[in-house]
């Protein structure tokens, strides 16, 4: 599957991030009008996960990107502290780019799981999309960090990375 450039697909993946971050509605009614007042914050804000929520089952195409995305957030984190340039903070920025075609290309989930993860990538993918604007500013680190923290709260994937 091709997909558009980056430029395009991040927009594409706001309106389900608006969904998950939404009350609970119908997710092609007023979560779609909703979209443009609403988009910028949901990219932003952590996944409303009930106190009741089963976690969700991953695929393995699911969990392999995730462990993908989980190395690039570990990584950035050595550039917080001054031991990676800019040439490698892109680097890192593609990877999170590649981690989440390969999800998209692969991964097969429920819609209620599906809208989920597409909450987490538009994330993750706009906090890589910054660093690629400016790989001298770290601050998109913390809201890549806060995504994958939100993966262990929403999948079941006993074995992922810390």
């Amino acid at each position: 599957m091709k997909l558009p450039p980056r430029s395009i697909l991040l927009p594409l993946l706001l309106c389900p991030a608006v969904a998950i971050a939404a009350p609970a509605q119908d997710p092609h009614g007023d979560a779609h009008a909703a979209h443009s007042a609403h988009a910028a914050h949901a990219v932003h804000a952590p996944a409303v996960v009930a106190p009741d929520h089963v976690r969700y089952e991953p695929d393995a195409p699911l969990m392999e990107g995730m462990r993908r995305m989980s190395a690039v957030v570990e990584a950035l984190e050595h550039a917080r502290h001054g031991h990676l340039g800019a040439a490698e903070v892109e680097l890192l920025a593609a990877e999170v780019h590649d981690a989440a075609a390969f999800m998209f290309a692969h991964c097969e989930l429920p819609p209620e799981p599906d809208v989920a993860l597409h909450g987490l990538l538009a994330r993750l993918m706009a906090g890589a999309q910054a660093l690629e604007a400016d790989p001298a500013d770290l601050s998109p680190a913390e809201q890549m960090r806060a995504a994958v923290e939100d993966y262990r709260r929403l999948f079941e994937d006993p074995a992922f990375p810390g």
